[in-house]
């Protein structure tokens, strides 16, 4: 049982979600409405339904050449079609199973997984949790799709396999077709509820590009969310730094947190940091907010949508617990609005060690 438990979570590369383009947003955003949150905007919320349509089309695609290419073999013809959904790149990261991979891990990771560890025809469902599946779309060309899975597999050394986990999928259109350029897996809290691809897709200047400018004022906007947590830790759960973290985020409907085994919404967001950081923690109790050295990336698409990816290294001083240390794989995603950086999901989960 402890062998499928740990193959379930590293099994996360499975990003697909087949059969859920009947699917409603219908996460409910509940009454909680921050002091100091933004007001809605075009930018944060309108919905693009044509480019949403197009990554479901996609979605569908790459879970046909899943479903088509398992156990046919690392190099199968469905297995190059699948890396195809990729954009890969210096900009590229994939969080899964408590690990960090780049580029030819995750190709790597995906051929292993569905070309020769399953059985022949071994996918028996894929699927989102009902209610979870949201795709976020952000200046019509940058698509964040989150949800809870369901997939059903069966693997050729451990049998039927149930993979339940929270998935981050962000897409970028380039030339015409949408690319995911970030994957990020982790496990479902269930009380809760080495070489260059043949098929990879060639480097273009949308990928690619940096934003020089961008990246440093999403940096910078980094920084001052940094500086309004530990200037508040433990100063009020309506604190005036708090109310300024807030400030830093978003909220509306397409807002998602995966953190902790748990998805929350934008209240459930906001409630968690003024408790957290106003509440839980002991006075100047920030000892520590940093990344590891040489995790901090931060990839920008179109100048206007950045996601900021770095394995944290906290240290906090908890009311309860004392000194805490915080490791954790961490996606941010801000998108530029009114000329400011706002976040617009964030997805946390622990690295292994």
């Amino acid at each position: 049982m402890k062998t499928k438990q740990v193959l379930a979570v590293m099994i996360t590369s499975l990003f697909l979600l087949y059969g859920c383009s009947n699917n409603e947003d219908s996460v409910e955003e509940s009454g909680l409405a921050s002091k100091a949150s933004e007001s809605k905007s075009s930018v944060i919320n309108q919905t693009y339904p044509q480019a949403q349509a197009e990554v479901l089309e996609t979605f569908g695609a790459i879970a046909q050449s899943i479903t088509a290419g398992a156990g046919k073999g690392y190099y199968g013809e469905f297995m190059d079609q699948l890396i195809s959904f990729h954009a890969y790149g210096d900009k590229f990261v994939e969080f899964n199973g408590g690990q960090s991979f780049d580029s030819s891990g995750n190709e790597h990771n995906e051929r292993q997984l569905f070309g020769e560890d399953l059985e022949e025809n071994g996918v028996i469902q894929f699927a989102a949790k009902e209610g979870t599946l949201k795709v976020a779309v952000y200046y019509g060309n940058v698509a964040n799709l989150t949800f809870t899975s369901d997939f059903i597999l069966m693997h050729k050394v451990h049998g039927k396999i149930t993979v339940n986990n929270l998935i981050t999928l962000l897409f970028v259109k380039t030339k015409g077709k949408w690319k995911m350029v970030h994957e990020h897996h982790s496990g479902v809290n269930v009380e809760e509820s080495e070489s260059a691809s043949k098929a990879s897709l060639s480097k273009s200047s949308v990928i690619d590009q940096t934003y020089s400018q961008a990246q440093q004022e999403v940096l910078e906007t980094f920084g001052a969310i940094a500086q309004s947590i530990t200037a508040g830790a433990g100063h009020g759960y309506d604190g005036e730094y708090m109310d300024q973290l807030i400030s830093f985020h978003a909220y509306g409907d397409k807002f998602t947190e995966f953190n902790g085994g748990q998805s929350f919404d934008s209240a459930g967001n906001e409630h968690n940091e003024r408790q957290l950081f106003g509440e839980d923690i002991e006075i100047d109790g920030v000892i520590q907010f940093a990344p590891i050295e040489g995790t901090l990336k931060v990839a920008v698409y179109y100048g206007n949508v950045a996601n900021l990816t770095f394995t944290s290294d906290f240290i906090l001083m908890h009311k309860v617990h004392g000194k805490i240390t915080v490791n954790n794989l961490i996606t941010l995603l801000f998108v530029k609005t009114k000329g400011e950086w706002k976040m617009v999901h964030e997805h946390h989960s622990p690295l292994n060690n």
